[in-house]
């Protein structure tokens, strides 16, 4: 059993070829993340290259048994395990790849190893743990079930999304402040808006577990992808009375309820299955939000609402951080108990 990092074209073709081959026919998994992992792996993106990715697979007979990114960014004194996969019944080379990753940390001078963080909060965060009978929605994470058993005794933090009927969950919403005005955004000119949102996401998720600041451009090359496919009305922003931005809300459709699970699409393929079955899709994804007052997340939460209507029967949350009690409290109210349940381990004192 041997541990190789990936160093060149064929190193990463392989690298996407076990992640491929490991969910190919798993109608739960939709390989719509997996663009993003390119973007780290290929580093093709400013923020990409501003990380420092080394990429490793554990071999033994020609056989891949896990894989992972070591990725260290400046802004976060930790080293990270992201993007794991692994065979079942593979604890050695888990355990081989865990010892590499303290080697690496050690000659960073970092003391600490944070498993299941993907290069940023914003490219995905967490081992899925419990709910892996739903397909995974639009910008969630997905793993094989005996992913958490391979890090248990680590030390770990938890995070949770939601799911709930939007009519049950609508008619629990407070009544919006007439001192937020909420407006959509003008998708034209994505770029700035973009930078408005990541401006607002500094201020307010910035608070975040796991957050880091991000710099200029950040989410327009994050989701540059994906505007063939968001309206204005996807991006809304709060502002109070004296026209200040003070909150935003990004939604959509879940776009892996169109595509079929357990098989590899193409840009091409999604748009034409946008064509064809974007009115078939019942689940509205609330993305990201965030609030600089109790009176704009409100107020969001309703024009959202408002603007969705009857068009979808479902509403699914992003993950929500389970020591983020607001948040949760909130989620709780609104939607119920958790949908699926993730984990982030920690190997400290390196």
């Amino acid at each position: 059993m041997r541990l190789t990092e990936i160093t060149d074209a064929r190193g990463r073709k392989r690298y996407l070829a076990f992640q491929r081959n490991l969910y190919a026919g798993d109608p739960c998994y939709v390989c719509t993340s997996s663009f993003v992992l390119r973007e780290l792996l290929e580093q093709t993106t400013p923020f990409a290259r501003a990380c420092q990715v080394v990429p490793v697979m554990v071999e033994e007979g020609g056989q891949v048994l896990a894989q992972a990114m070591l990725i260290f960014h400046p802004s976060l004194p930790v080293l990270q395990i992201s993007f794991f996969e692994a065979l079942e019944g593979q604890q050695r080379a888990v355990d081989l790849l865990l010892e590499e990753t303290k080697r690496r940390a050690k000659s960073l001078g970092v003391s600490r190893i944070v498993i299941g963080l993907n290069a940023h909060i914003s490219y995905g965060v967490g081992i899925l743990a419990q709910g892996f009978s739903h397909k995974n929605t639009f910008d969630s994470l997905y793993n094989k079930p005996w992913y958490a058993g391979y890090f248990q005794g680590l030390r770990k933090d938890t995070l949770s999304t939601y799911r709930e009927e939007k009519k049950s969950a609508a008619g629990r919403l407070p009544t919006a402040s007439p001192r937020v005005e909420v407006c959509r955004s003008d998708l034209r000119e994505f770029y700035r808006e973009t930078e408005r949102m990541r401006a607002l996401c500094e201020q307010t998720i910035g608070q975040t577990h796991l957050y880091y600041p991000t710099q200029e451009g950040h989410f327009y090359h994050l989701m540059k992808d994906l505007r063939p496919f968001l309206r204005d009305e996807h991006l809304l922003f709060a502002k109070n009375q004296a026209g200040e931005d003070i909150g935003f809300l990004f939604w959509h459709p879940d776009f892996n309820e169109m595509l079929s699970g357990g098989r590899e699409h193409s840009l091409l393929s999604i748009g034409a299955a946008w064509l064809l079955k974007r009115n078939q899709i019942t689940t509205a994804k609330l993305n990201a939000i965030g609030s600089r007052s109790p009176a704009a997340t409100v107020a969001l939460l309703q024009e959202f609402d408002l603007l969705t209507g009857d068009r979808y029967s479902w509403l699914e949350t992003n993950f929500v951080w389970d020591n983020n009690l607001p948040s949760t409290r909130l989620n709780h109210y609104l939607l119920g108990e958790p949908h699926r349940k993730y984990e982030v381990y920690w190997i400290d004192g390196l």
